[in-house]
This record gives structure tokens, C-alpha cells and sequence, in this order.
């Protein structure tokens, strides 16, 4: 630094004479005479030496002036606001001081080799500024010679270039992250210019593909991809190219070991200021084992799903295989209980009815076990219907007097107001009731089971059971609801039961918008509150039970049955009180009823329910009955459908040109809408046919339906079935499901395609466990599904007069 700070003070003698005042000195400009610099415009004055002197002050860089060997000696009034200097701190070599002391010496190097020689001289160096903040500058001087070429001034400049450069360091120190992360990336980071062709080094790329720089550049990297890929990534790299779209693909690449390996390949367009693509940015990941591992998950989900298929296929099965024995069983200790009765062997009776009961017992465990197993397999269905919650309740009580009665225990029944009706799965309603009422009855003796039912809320019922039990404890509370679980082992062992029933409880009081929780402490007994939707919608076994509004018509909530009637009739008619009559007067005479508000109603009412005969309204609402008439004879499943119309007007010509059936006036006549109707019904004799493979199932069916008064005509398959109707027309059909030759869905199709099979009533007898599209496939063609040994022989007679009355003998 001591040879730096010399050679500055040999400069500063070098200048001259010194100055003895502050005032900057006027320097004497050089070169071209003042008379070349004239202006020539109009009016225009010479500049004077002055004026370059405040063009020199004007001017945003630091201007200096030196001598020929290179001493300065006058700075421009930047110089002195920048450093903060006045001429006097500028004298000798103290200029030095405004440079950084670790590049002084590098500079006054430069400087004396340069205006040595005469060149032009440029450095960059940080000056310190007046608050003491260094500051770099681009440094020029240009020699300034006379006419012999010697060099008598130097002209130079100090810019700031702080910001610039800045600019430049913090680019390169993105430049070196970029790059830093190109290579340290386990992903293949590069880059393509606006063509689309890469910009090496891309040493990445060049890692995993073993490409070299030159086979890379430009378009040479699509070597790398696929044969089978090529054309597709072609068309879409050149879509995103034309459309500056963000690029996203997945194409196999080829590894440097020649092995094809799956890419996730995105890329974004970096614009310019003018909008234009500057260049894209991308990024290839290897997702083979991605790939592979989703294909592994692919095929253990077909797996999982065929595995289930073939359980879901298994459980039926299983079902009819163990419910038709035990179907049987119960069959013939029915019978024999009658034949004993009628031979007056009544001792007997008790033994019969064990063995009953202990068939149905077994049917009861075995049917938990497959709602256990439809639950698990997600396959539980809920099937809506509209009924009465006290009548319900009533059925329900009848069918546990017996668990309560074991015990010595007494039983209170506790109804509130307005219960009304619910549109809910009654079945599994009344299964959570039984269940929760017969565990009130295994755990309490001598006691008191309670079930209060309330409507807390027009859209929630509630039902509690109550007991005073022996309770359980907060332990055994939290595994009550486990499956194949109760409170303890001891509790197993002293009371049995698989500890199925509340856990199938509370899954069914889930799909049925509703849950089931449970109070209780050791020795005070227990309370379950059972909450539940007051409706919900019938689903395919995938969709969850979601509430809905109810609203019956008055004619369809009084109906026995319902539409699953043979002899049922639609009538549609916008009067209520018309329809009211018309519904009293159809059930005296044996029809089900329902009732549509509208045209439009109606229409869809016929094609839900296919009656046996429409009684249509004229004038109404949204869609008349001549509109309805039109479309009901346009519909082939109801083209044939007896229709009636009733109006207040006669137009009996425009009724039997649209293909109406008959047509009565307002106020009706009841004994012609009689006769009308006794014409309209199917002429059938008293015969039921029973279509099953199983011949002890059809010699119950036939002992049965003998005593009750009909004639029975049976069938060993469907074939045969179809063979037997040639001879004769059934006023109802028993059909099983599983049967060899030609199976129930068969024969029903076939049925229904017959010119005497349209009408004839169908009840499903199986002990299949019939999936949600087959009864749904069921629904369309059968009057009632009901499963093997869920209703005594006694009871199925029952349902069957209710469908078809007995005939007279």
C-alpha cells in the first residue's frame, strides 16, 4: 500500500502548481478551437468555457481532468458531493483516500501502465462515499493530443455501477442455484429455448440417459423417448409450444442401461417483458416404481373385488342351502302340530314346538350371521315402505311376549301422541326393536322391560328400551357394540348369545338415518335409546338412507297392502273428496287403492305400479286425462291396462276413439262402476301354482293351501311350469328362485311375455339371498318376496287370501 500511496503522491506533484483557494479551478479545455464549436442555429451564442464547466456539473457521473502525465488536478461538483471531499482534501495524494485500501494498489497499477503508454484507460473499483458506504464505479479516461500527438490532457469518468452490478451477482448466484439444483435433484431439471429444443449443460440429463452434449442439443433429446411414445408426445409438446401451455405427460424415457423407464414430465414457458416465451423450464421424474406399485394396487383391487364377488356369490348360496332345510324343518313341525291337533294327540304338541323353535332359532342365528355379512361387505340394502308406528309396535310386542314372559318379567309399553306413520325399512326397524328388547329380557329377571316410543320431532322417533337388569359397567359399555362380542366372558358364559344382535342394531340404525347409544350402571339396569329418520329413501345397497318427505295421499297411506295387490286400481282425479269415495268403494268390494292428485302423477303411478285398471279423471291440472289416455296407450307395458274415464261431461265418443275402456258420468253410479269392474276382472278359478324343485317344499305348500280351499297344481322347474299353464290359468303363482332346467328369473320373464301370463299375481318363496338388482328385477314382476321360513305356513295362507280371496265352494 506505502508504493501505491508514493505513486499517488507522485501524481499529485505532477499536477502543477497547487492551489491556494477552495474555488475549483477553470480548467483549459483542449482540442478543437471555440470557433468549431459555433452553433449555427438562428440567434444562437457561442458556448463559453463556462458553460462546459456546468455541463461538466450537470452531467450524473464523477469528472475528472488530468494532465498529460496524468495528474489530476480538477474534479467536477459530483466528485466533491459523492466523496464528501473538498479541492484542499484532494491536494498530493490524499484522493487515495476515497478508495477501498484493498483495491488501491491494483488500480494505481492499471492507471500508470495505462496513461504511460497513452491507451485508453478503464478499471472498476469501490470509492468510499461521504456517510462512508463504498460504492463501485466504471472508471474511463480518453488522452486528449496536439497536433504533434502528444498527449497534453486526459478526460475521465467514474460511473456508478453499484445497482448493475448487484444485478449480475444476484443473476449468477441464481445461475449457481439453478445449477446447484440441476445436479443435485434426483429428478432431470432442464431447460428448452422457445422451439423446444434443450439448452445444454444439463448434466442431469446427460446422467440418466447417457446422451452426450451434442446427441441432447436441440431436438436430439427425443431420441430418448419411446418409439410408441414419440408421436403422441410430438403432437402434444407442439400443441403446448403454439399455445405457451404448461406441458404435462408421462412417456417412457430410456435410462443409460438401455432399460425404458416411466417419466412424469412437466414444463412451464418463462415470457419476456413483450409477452413472447423466452425460453420452458421442466422437470422429468422417474415413475416407474410408482407406476408399478399402482399396478400392484390395480390388480390386488381386482383381486379384492373378485374375492368379494365370489363371498357375496357365496353368501347366497349359503343362504338358500341353509334356510331350505331349516325352512323344512319348521314346515313339517307345523304340519304335524295340525295333525296331531286333529287326531287329538295334543300331548304331543309341546315336543313339536320345540322342535319348531329350535329350528327357528338356528334360522335366526344363521340370518345374523348373513346380515353381518352383508354389512361387512357393504351390501345391506334398505327397503322403504310406508306404515303405522303403533301398529308396528304392536307387532313387535306380540313377538317378544314370549323372551319377556321366560323371565318373570313384566312389561310396560309407553306410546306417545301423534307417533303417526314412518316411510322407513319396517323389517330391520322391527328386527333392532326385537333385538333390543330380547336383550333387555336375557339380562333381567323378575324386572321390568319398558319400551317408550316418542316423536320428539316431526322428521326423528325415538324408541327407548329400559330394563332393570343387572347393568354393566363404563369397561363393558365400551365393547358392548362390538361384533362376536358382549360385556365379558362371563356374562357369555352365564346368559350365551353370540353378541351379533347389537352390533347389527346399531349398523342398521346408521343406514337408517339414525343411531343407538346406551345408558346404564352395575346393578340399575340399562337404557337403549334407538333414534331414527322418520323417513328415508329406498336405496341399491351403495347409496346411505337420506331423509325425505312424506306425503301420501289419504287413499294410499289407508290402503291394506298398499300397491302390492294383485287387484289394485289407479285412480286419478284432482277432487279429493272424489277420489276419497271412489277409494271406499273399491275397498269394499276387495281392490287396493291408490290415488294420484294429477295427470301427470298418474302417468307415473301407472308405470311404477301397473294396476289392474285406471279410473281417470277428465279435467285436471298439468296434464288432462285425454293427454294422460294418449300416453298410456302409446306406452306398450300399459297399452292394455283396463282404463275408465269419469267426468262430469259426456264425451263418450272422444273416451272410446282414444281407446278408452268404458266411461262413466259424475255423480257415479256405484252398481254400474260395479258391473263395469266385475267385467274388467280376469276370469280366474281358485288354483295357485307352485313352481319348486324342492318336492317336501311343495308338499307343504300343497297340504297347506288344500285346507285353506284352493286347488294345487304343481312344477318341479319352470319349464314345466310354463308347460302346466297351457292347461290352465292360476289365480296366483308360488315360485322358488334356484331351480334347475330353467330357473324363477327365467320363468317370470317368460311369464310375463305370454298373452295369459300379463296379469296372473307372483309371489316369491325362496330362501335365496337376493341381491338389490334382483329385486329390483323382482319388484317389476312379482306381487311379494318373501324369504323361506320367515312366515309360518298359517301365515303365508294369510297372505295369500290377501292377495287372491278364496274361492267358494
Amino acid at each position: 500500500m506505502a508504493d501505491a500511496n508514493d505513486r499517488v503522491s507522485e501524481i499529485a506533484a505532477a499536477a502543477g502548481p497547487a492551489v491556494t483557494d477552495s474555488k475549483v479551478p477553470e480548467p483549459e479545455v483542449p482540442g478543437p478551437e471555440v470557433s468549431d464549436l459555433k452553433v449555427t442555429a438562428p440567434g444562437a451564442v457561442e458556448p463559453t468555457t463556462a458553460d462546459f464547466r456546468h455541463l461538466a456539473d450537470a452531467i450524473p457521473q464523477l469528472a475528472w481532468i488530468a494532465d498529460g502525465h496524468g495528474s489530476i488536478f480538477w474534479y467536477n461538483r459530483r466528485w466533491y458531493d459523492y466523496t464528501g471531499t473538498t479541492l484542499a482534501d484532494m491536494r498530493g495524494r490524499s484522493w487515495s483516500k476515497v478508495h477501498h485500501p484493498d483495491h488501491v494498489l491494483q488500480v494505481v497499477e492499471r492507471y500508470n501502465t495505462a496513461f504511460a503508454a497513452g491507451e485508453t484507460w478503464e478499471d472498476t473499483f469501490p470509492l468510499r462515499r461521504h456517510d462512508g458506504v463504498f460504492r463501485w464505479f466504471l472508471s474511463r479516461a480518453e488522452p486528449v493530443r496536439d497536433a504533434e500527438g502528444t498527449v497534453v490532457r486526459w478526460f475521465g469518468t467514474n460511473t456508478d455501477i453499484t445497482e448493475s452490478r448487484d444485478a449480475e451477482a444476484a443473476v449468477r448466484r441464481s445461475e449457481e442455484r439453478f445449477r446447484t439444483l440441476i445436479s443435485a435433484s434426483a429428478d432431470l431439471i432442464w431447460t428448452a429455448g422457445p422451439d423446444g429444443g434443450m439448452i445444454p449443460p444439463l448434466p442431469t440429463w446427460r446422467a440418466y440417459t447417457g446422451q452426450t452434449e451434442a446427441d441432447y442439443a436441440g431436438w436430439g433429446w427425443f431420441d430418448s423417448v419411446h418409439p410408441e411414445d414419440r408421436e403422441r408426445v410430438m403432437d402434444l409438446w407442439r400443441d403446448c409450444l403454439a399455445s405457451r401451455a404448461p406441458l404435462h405427460a408421462e412417456f417412457r424415457l430410456r435410462r443409460r442401461d438401455g432399460a425404458w423407464r416411466y417419466s412424469d414430465v412437466r414444463a412451464a414457458p418463462v415470457l419476456g417483458p413483450d409477452g413472447s416465451v423466452r425460453e420452458w423450464v421442466g422437470v422429468s421424474s422417474d415413475i416407474s416404481e410408482r407406476r408399478e406399485a399402482e399396478d400392484a394396487i390395480f390388480e390386488a383391487k381386482e383381486l379384492a373385488e373378485s374375492a368379494n364377488r365370489a363371498k357375496s356369490q357365496f353368501i347366497a348360496n349359503m343362504s338358500h342351502e341353509l334356510r331350505t332345510p331349516l325352512s323344512a324343518v319348521i314346515g313339517y313341525s307345523e304340519m304335524l302340530a295340525e295333525e296331531i291337533e286333529d287326531v287329538g294327540q295334543t300331548h304331543l304338541l309341546t315336543d313339536v314346538g320345540k322342535i319348531e323353535s329350535s329350528a327357528r332359532h338356528l334360522l335366526g342365528l344363521i340370518n345374523d350371521v348373513l346380515d353381518l355379512s352383508k354389512i361387512e361387505a357393504g351390501r345391506m340394502t334398505v327397503e322403504s315402505v310406508d306404515f303405522d308406528v303403533a301398529a308396528m309396535v304392536d307387532e313387535v310386542v306380540g313377538a317378544t311376549g314370549g323372551l319377556i314372559g321366560k323371565k318373570d318379567n313384566r312389561f310396560v309399553l309407553d306410546l306417545g301422541e301423534g307417533l303417526g306413520r314412518m316411510q322407513s325399512d319396517e323389517l330391520k326397524i322391527r328386527q333392532c326393536l326385537m333385538n333390543l328388547i330380547g336383550n333387555a329380557a336375557k339380562f333381567t329377571e323378575a324386572g321390568t322391560i319398558t319400551l317408550r316410543v316418542r316423536r320428539p320431532e316431526p322428521d326423528r322417533l325415538a324408541f327407548d328400551v329400559a330394563d332393570t337388569g343387572i347393568g354393566m359397567t363404563a369397561d363393558q359399555l365400551g365393547r358392548l357394540f362390538q361384533r362376536f362380542s358382549q360385556a365379558d366372558e362371563s356374562t357369555t358364559r352365564q346368559f350365551g348369545g353370540t353378541g351379533l344382535g347389537l352390533a347389527i342394531t346399531r349398523a342398521f340404525a346408521k343406514r337408517l338415518g339414525g343411531d343407538v347409544v346406551v345408558e346404564s350402571a352395575p346393578g340399575r339396569g340399562s337404557v337403549f335409546h334407538l333414534v331414527l329418520a322418520a323417513a328415508v329413501r329406498s336405496d341399491d345397497g351403495g347409496a346411505t338412507a337420506h331423509p325425505v318427505t312424506i306425503k301420501p295421499e289419504p287413499e294410499e297411506a289407508a290402503a291394506e297392502g298398499g300397491g302390492e295387490a294383485p287387484r289394485r286400481i289407479l285412480v286419478v282425479d284432482d277432487d279429493p273428496a272424489a277420489r276419497d269415495l271412489l277409494a271406499r268403494f273399491l275397498k269394499r268390494e276387495g281392490f287396493s287403492v291408490t290415488g294420484a292428485a294429477d295427470g301427470q302423477a298418474g302417468l307415473t303411478l301407472a308405470r311404477a305400479l301397473r294396476p289392474q285398471a285406471i279410473l281417470l279423471d277428465v279435467e285436471m291440472p298439468r296434464m288432462d286425462g285425454w293427454s294422460v289416455l294418449h300416453a298410456l296407450r302409446q306406452d306398450p307395458v300399459l297399452v292394455d291396462t283396463p282404463i275408465v274415464m269419469v267426468s262430469v261431461k259426456n264425451e263418450q265418443s272422444l273416451a272410446y276413439a282414444l281407446g278408452a275402456t268404458d266411461y262413466l258420468m259424475k255423480p257415479v253410479d256405484w252398481e254400474r262402476l260395479k258391473r263395469v269392474l266385475d267385467r274388467l276382472q280376469p276370469q280366474r278359478d281358485g288354483t295357485i301354482l307352485v313352481i319348486d324343485d324342492d318336492e317336501g317344499a311343495r308338499e307343504r305348500m300343497r297340504f297347506t293351501l288344500t285346507r285353506a280351499g284352493w286347488t294345487v297344481v304343481e312344477a318341479g322347474d319352470g319349464q314345466q311350469a310354463l308347460e302346466r299353464l297351457d292347461g290352465v290359468t292360476p289365480c296366483l303363482i308360488l315360485l322358488d328362485l334356484m331351480m334347475p332346467v330353467m330357473d324363477g328369473f327365467d320363468f317370470l320373464e317368460r311369464l310375463r311375455q305370454r298373452a295369459d301370463g300379463g296379469l296372473v299375481p307372483v309371489v316369491v318363496l325362496t330362501a335365496k339371498d337376493v341381491t338389490p338388482e334382483e329385486r329390483a328385477c323382482l319388484d317389476r314382476q312379482a306381487e311379494r318376496i318373501i324369504t323361506k321360513g320367515s312366515l309360518s305356513l298359517p301365515d303365508l295362507a294369510q297372505e295369500l287370501r290377501d292377495l287372491i280371496p278364496a274361492p267358494a265352494r
